[in-house]
């Protein structure tokens, strides 16, 4: 496929999803906003950032029924009425008592760019996501996977336990993608810091890719949303509770790391042709 290189400025979204839809909408808003005003022409929020992840199954699933179709609408006008790409997570409806821990992604114009049904499910440190979420499916020729192009770079959608799956990242990293999208509930336990930040650094290195990373901030969540340059370095980093971290990605920096440092073309291994 053949993209205009230019260089992105993007934003990650420090933000809480509570128990009020319409409150995070409206928080949702006020930052989309700050991120346009800032130059972003993408900005990523958290997992779940619909929703208050910590609530029962059966209180997920009917909020999921009765206002899933609502929260993606709403992004999808706020991200035409801004002129900026949007990246959110909802809650879909499941199977039962159980919803769908969804990203969605809006362009600019407001057009769906992206969909991406979580794939590996929580199921670790004493903490059960299978309960209250059923995992995407697979599908042929790796179909689950979701990337998109904004303003001439490709960008390939996780969701939090994903990043504990390297095949996932280099899968996305093989279709294309320059910029990894972290969105993330990551919960917060003994160094639970040190594994989000190690696991996102070596994403990046691994892949000689950026990642940005968007995360719910303590007490539940981690926070510590950042943008990490595909060297592994971090260039951007949210520290409060609710904010923005922004950073310009360019292609000229892709590509000095990757001359330097070109281990994609030394593989001896390969899953998949990029598209």
């Amino acid at each position: 496929m053949s993209r205009a290189a230019e260089d992105v400025t993007i934003a990650v979204a420090q933000l809480a999803g509570g128990p009020d839809v319409q409150a995070n909408l409206a928080a949702i808003a006020d930052l989309v906003i700050e991120a346009a005003k800032g130059g972003a022409q993408l900005v990523v929020f958290p997992e779940a950032v619909m929703f208050d992840f910590t609530a029962t199954a059966e209180k997920i699933a009917a909020v999921a029924r009765e206002h899933g179709p609502y929260f993606e609408t709403a992004i999808r006008d706020l991200a035409r009425k801004s002129g900026i790409a949007i990246v959110a997570g909802m809650y879909g409806p499941g199977e039962g008592t159980l919803a769908t821990n969804t990203l969605i992604a809006y362009g600019a114009d407001g057009a769906a760019i992206g969909r991406y049904e979580k794939l590996h499910l929580y199921d670790a440190f004493h903490y059960r996501e299978s309960d209250k979420n059923q995992p995407a499916p697979l599908k042929p020729e790796f179909g689950e996977l979701t990337t998109f192009d904004v303003a001439g770079m490709r960008f390939g959608l996780m969701n939090c336990y994903d990043i504990r799956f390297p095949e996932m990242s280099r899968l996305l990293v093989d279709r294309g993608a320059d910029v990894l999208l972290v969105s993330s509930g990551w919960v917060s336990g003994p160094l639970k810091e040190l594994h989000w930040q190690t696991l996102l650094q070596a994403r990046a290195i691994e892949n000689t890719c950026f990642v940005a990373a968007s995360c719910q901030p303590p007490p539940l969540s981690v926070g510590h949303s950042m943008i990490i340059d595909p060297s592994g370095l971090p260039v951007a980093c949210a520290a409060g509770k609710r904010e923005l971290a922004f950073a310009r990605l360019a292609h000229a920096r892709l590509r000095e790391v990757r001359e330097v440092l070109p281990c994609l073309t030394h593989r001896r291994y390969a899953v998949v042709q990029k598209n």
